[in-house]
């Protein structure tokens, strides 16, 4: 039989909620020291990599892989409330047809949620 793990005995109700969460952020904190270093060594080496290959041109292929530098960009983005403000504002004067034409011109993506972790001494504290 497989040893457990804090989140089998939790659910087995063999732990208490804040038990788990503890002895869970406990094993995610060793988990990410472990990771701190790797991620470290990856930012570098991309970066030496991006500088051979600026040095090649911007493209090259070795050993299965096709490299390519992008530059950066500018990518415009737009406040969704502005706009809705603005769509009621020319709804209001009677421009209804621009109003749709910017409805026409929306774009929407789901955005999954997430887990947020933060440290107490980063969090913000309302007064």
């Amino acid at each position: 039989m497989p040893p457990t793990t804090v989140f089998d005995d939790w659910r087995d109700g063999a732990i208490g909620d804040r038990e788990a969460l503890r002895a869970l952020l406990s094993d995610l904190g060793e988990v990410e020291s472990q990771i701190a270093p790797l991620e470290a060594e990856r930012i570098q080496l991309r970066a030496q990599i991006s500088e051979v290959l600026s040095h090649l041109g911007g493209r090259a292929e070795a050993d299965g892989f096709r490299l390519i530098l992008t530059a950066p960009a500018i990518v415009p983005r737009y406040d969704a409330k502005e706009l809705d403000a603005l769509v009621v504002r020319l709804r209001d004067q009677g421009l209804g047809h621009v109003a749709d034409e910017i409805l026409a011109a929306r774009k929407e993506t789901a955005r999954s949620g997430m887990l947020q972790i933060r440290k107490e001494e980063n969090m913000r504290r309302k007064p």
